[in-house]
This record gives structure tokens, C-alpha cells and sequence, in this order.
């Protein structure tokens, strides 16, 4: 009989001395001390081995922190707690098994369709060619999909419960709401519908810590992870979440898992190394538990923006999302809102506030090692395919996220100044183009100059942000040295555009105008930008 034990067989993906490997469940908490953190090299199977298993386990058998003095206790003892954490592993030992023959994790036992239809195991991996999702650069098609061995099919089916594409879905045998053979109404994943922002620490055990959130009432009396509910069958529903455990560990689809056997299939191309053998490159994947609305009170992991006049039946608030080809560094606004919502509604994710709030109370140093992990995919036509996978890692300055202080200030100043430069930037080609007697590039086409300009300030904004998160007190050199930099950086940009402007743009398209749009104009209007924004290149030096 196939099993494949997700507590003592290595699985989840980690680097550990600088390398990548696996570890089962009980050694990456046991030994989170010593692992350097989740592997990202596919985040979202990452962010998903995070929020299904690893925090869910650990929030349900040490209980989640009643005050901020026992969640400073838990980081001061620098490890988990072994002995709780194994004997909670041992109590539902059964309901790790992901191939087990009646309650296999995450899944649904005997889950099939009328016609008995299977999918390939690409399905679950959004990377790979599966159905209308066909990215640009995969080595496989759908009739050669990958043989997963049971590690990576694990991850996978995780991250499958988190980001799944919605619209329709093949119909399970035992399900009400099948008709036609199909579910229609499908929403994506939860995730899929936040910008989720992920706070990580120096080692595995510093990132649970950081995203372990303290709750004065406790976790619920009703709220469970999904392997102490009883085990799934194919019929869903649409309900709310019973709490933080039921949340995280979300069932968004009713999912099985077929080995070679299963399938009647042989070995073939094996993405990795599979253990005996087994191999699993067929799925059979259908409709699973709706969330009836985003559960504000409840999610950790995402910025949120009050709505300004809600209409009926509207939520009061909605998640933040990531904006592809956009770094995390320009939403710095978002996750420094740890006082409240800003002049635009803004909420830091809840993490990041109870951070701030440790911060302020002396629980954790103002040098502490911290980077934000942003992860958020973007969907096609009616949400059915995925577009974009946008990741990103900052640093970011503990310092930052409390109120009143110098590094915050410098670090959203930053942040304003490099977006006042896109437009001005921006409004520099727009003046040229004018000048040439051409119309306005359109916002969605071509290269606009403030957008390359923006992207090339990252590298200066990492450097800016990893120093003040070692040196908080050198907040007002870094921001003269940023205003130095960007200027630079700016005229950087424009000269190449300025130097090779048309010879007609020299008097403009209409000479005998004054104040006609014309080269001069242009550069005399984007210099005084640069002084406005930055202040005087005399001022900065000094």
C-alpha cells in the first residue's frame, strides 16, 4: 500500500546552511532554530507550506500567545517547543499520510467524476502548460505533464488550495451541486484575492515567531485545522471561517491525488527524486468550501483599504493587492500603516502592526534582521488562467513601523519623492512628444521615462533600506545620500531623452507661441521638478 508520511518523510522545501533541501514536518519545527527559512524558489508553494501546515500546527499545539509577554517568552527561548509539538504530531499522526486510503491529507479518499476523468498533475502547478493555461516559457505541454514525486505533488496540492484558478470546474461524483457534469461560480484560491505580505526573520523558527499572532481571547473553541475536522467528502459549501486554524488551512477544492498505480500509468520524466519509486502525475480536481466573504478579523497576511463610501452589501474593506511589475518598496504607504489607516485608508497587515506594537514595547531590538516577502498572482480572462506570479523581498527597518520615528519618515519620504519623479519624469516625455507636435504616449503603452526611471531607482532603495534596518540612527544621511542618488539617477534618464529630442522640438511646433511647448520649456520645467521634489543640488550636498 502506497503512504507517504508528511512528519517524518522530507518533503518541505527549506535552505538550510545556505543550501536547498527537505525536511519533514517534525524536523522543520523541531530544528527551526537551525534552518535558515522556507526555500522561495517557488514562492507560492512557500507562502502555502507556511499558512496550511507549519503555523496551523504550531498555533494548535502550543495555543496562540494570550499577551504580548508570552510571545516575547516563546522568542526568548529561541526554539519551539519540542516535546508539545511531537506529541501533537503523534495524536494525529494518521492524518498526515497523503496517500492514505481513507483520509488522505488534504484531500478527498475515492474523489472522482461520472465519466471517471483524470487531469494532469500540471494542473496544480501554474508554471506548467494545463487546459488555457499556457505560459510563455514552459518546457512542457499538457500531453507530457510531469511525473511529481510525492514531496513536490504535496507542495503543490497546497498551493493548489491557496491560488487555484476559479470559473468551472469538472463535476465529483456525490457532489448536490453538480449539473451538466460541471460546478460554474468558482472563486480563485483565498490568496488569490489578497496581496499577501509575509514578514521573515533570520532563521525558520524567527519567520513562525513573526507571523504567530497574539491573540488575547485565544483561538476559538469551534476553529480547528482541517485535519481535526472529519475527513472531507466531495459535496461543499460556502460558509464563513470558524476561525484562524479553519482559515489557514482552507480547503478551496476537493482534490485527489493519483500514484502511477492509481492511474494506471508508468515512470516517465520525474521531476526530482521519488522515493520508492512513486510518482504522481494525474489529479482529479473539483469545487471545494467558498470563504462567504474575506475574513478581515482574521487575516494576517495582507494590507487592507477601507472602502470611502461602501454601498450596500459591499464590504467595508478590501485586501490590498500587488500591481505587477510594481516593487514592493512603492507599497512601503501599506505596510507602515501599523497607527491606522492613512490619508488614503490604508491598514498594514496585522502581523506588521503587531510588530510595530513589540517594537514600541521593547520585546524585540530595533536592529532585528527583518524582510518582507510579497507574493500575489494575477489572473486572465474571468480568472480561469494565471497571467503573472509577482514576487518580491525587501528589506525593511523594524524602526520603520513605529510611529514618530526618524526611519519612517525617511523610508516614506523616500518612497513619495520616487513616485513624485515618475511623474515628472513622465511629464518630460509627454512635453517632448508635445514640442515634436506628437500626441501623449497612452499610460498603458510603450516605455514611459518615469516608469524606467522608478525601476532603476530599486537597487539604491534596497541599499537605503538594508542600512537604516542595521543603523536606524543614520536616518538623516541616508535620505541626503538618497536625494543625491535620485537626482542622479533622474538626470540619468532624462539627458539620453533631451539630447536626442527631434531638431524641430528646439523652437516647438509653434515658434511664434511664448510660452509654446518647446525643448528649453521641457527641461527648464523638469529641473525645477527635480528642485521641488529633492530640494536644491546645492542643499543636498551640504
Amino acid at each position: 500500500m502506497t503512504s507517504f508520511d508528511l512528519i517524518s518523510q522530507p518533503w518541505a522545501a527549506v535552505t538550510w546552511g545556505g543550501r536547498r533541501g527537505e525536511v519533514g514536518l517534525l524536523d522543520a519545527l523541531v530544528d527551526a532554530q537551525e534552518i535558515d527559512g522556507l526555500a522561495l524558489d517557488e514562492p507560492l508553494e512557500a507562502v502555502a507550506v507556511l499558512r496550511q501546515v507549519l503555523l496551523p500546527v504550531l498555533l494548535d499545539a502550543l495555543g496562540a500567545p494570550r499577551d504580548d509577554e508570552e510571545w516575547s517568552r516563546r522568542w526568548e527561548a529561541g526554539r519551539l517547543d519540542t516535546g508539545r509539538i511531537t506529541a501533537y504530531l503523534k495524536e494525529h499522526a494518521g492524518r498526515f499520510d497523503l496517500f492514505h486510503p481513507t483520509a488522505p491529507f488534504a484531500q478527498v479518499a475515492g474523489l472522482r467524476t461520472a465519466k471517471d476523468e483524470t487531469k494532469p498533475v500540471s494542473l496544480l502547478v501554474p508554471r506548467l502548460a494545463t487546459g488555457n493555461n499556457v505560459p510563455l516559457f514552459s518546457a512542457r505541454i499538457e500531453n507530457d505533464p510531469p511525473a511529481l514525486t510525492p514531496a513536490a505533488a504535496a507542495r503543490a496540492l497546497l498551493a493548489a488550495h491557496c491560488w487555484d484558478t476559479a470559473a468551472i470546474k469538472t463535476g465529483a461524483v456525490g457532489d448536490p451541486r453538480v449539473k451538466a457534469g460541471k460546478t460554474t461560480g468558482n472563486p480563485t484560491g483565498p490568496l488569490g484575492q489578497l496581496g499577501v505580505v509575509v514578514p521573515v526573520g533570520a532563521t525558520l523558527f524567527h519567520t513562525l515567531m513573526l507571523n504567530t499572532p497574539v491573540l488575547p481571547q485565544g483561538l476559538r473553541q469551534v476553529d480547528r485545522p482541517q485535519w481535526r475536522a472529519a475527513p472531507a467528502g466531495p459535496e461543499w459549501r460556502e460558509r464563513g471561517a470558524l476561525g484562524l486554524l479553519d482559515l489557514l488551512t482552507w480547503q478551496s477544492r476537493r482534490v485527489r491525488l493519483l500514484t502511477d498505480t492509481d492511474a494506471g500509468t508508468g515512470s516517465g520524466d520525474v521531476d526530482g527524486t521519488a522515493p520508492g519509486g512513486v510518482t504522481v502525475r494525474r489529479v482529479v480536481l473539483s469545487a471545494g468550501d467558498r470563504l462567504a466573504a474575506l475574513a478581515h478579523d482574521l487575516e494576517p497576511h495582507t494590507a487592507w483599504r477601507q472602502a470611502e463610501r461602501p454601498r450596500a452589501g459591499e464590504p467595508p474593506v478590501r485586501a490590498v493587492r500587488h500591481q505587477p511589475g510594481r516593487s514592493a518598496w512603492r507599497g512601503l504607504e501599506a505596510l507602515l500603516a501599523t497607527s491606522g489607516p492613512t490619508s488614503d485608508r490604508l491598514t498594514a497587515p496585522a502581523l506588521l502592526s503587531q510588530l510595530a506594537r513589540l517594537r514600541d514595547d521593547g520585546y524585540v531590538p530595533e536592529d532585528l534582521p527583518l524582510r518582507v516577502l510579497t507574493v500575489g498572482v494575477r489572473y486572465g480572462t474571468q480568472s480561469a488562467v494565471v497571467d503573472d506570479v509577482m514576487v518580491d523581498e525587501i528589506p525593511l527597518p523594524v524602526a520603520a513601523l513605529t510611529a514618530d520615528s526618524a526611519v519612517r519618515d525617511t523610508v516614506l519620504a523616500v518612497a513619495h519623492q520616487a513616485e513624485q519623479l515618475r511623474v515628472a519624469a513622465n511629464r518630460l516625455g509627454d512635453d517632448l512628444r508635445a514640442a515634436a507636435g506628437a500626441e501623449k504616449l497612452p499610460w498603458d503603452r510603450g516605455q514611459r521615462l518615469g516608469d524606467m526611471l522608478v525601476h532603476s531607482f530599486t537597487p539604491t532603495v534596497r541599499r537605503l533600506l538594508a542600512g537604516l534596518a542595521r543603523n536606524p540612527d543614520d536616518a538623516e544621511r541616508a535620505e541626503l545620500a538618497w536625494r543625491a542618488t535620485a537626482r542622479r539617477l533622474a538626470w540619468e534618464a532624462a539627458e539620453p531623452a533631451l539630447s536626442t529630442a527631434a531638431p524641430g522640438t528646439f523652437l516647438g511646433r509653434d515658434p511664434d507661441a511664448r510660452y509654446g511647448p518647446r525643448l528649453a520649456v521641457a527641461e527648464a520645467s523638469f529641473r525645477r521638478a527635480l528642485n521641488d521634489i529633492l530640494g536644491t543640488a546645492a542643499a543636498t550636498a551640504a
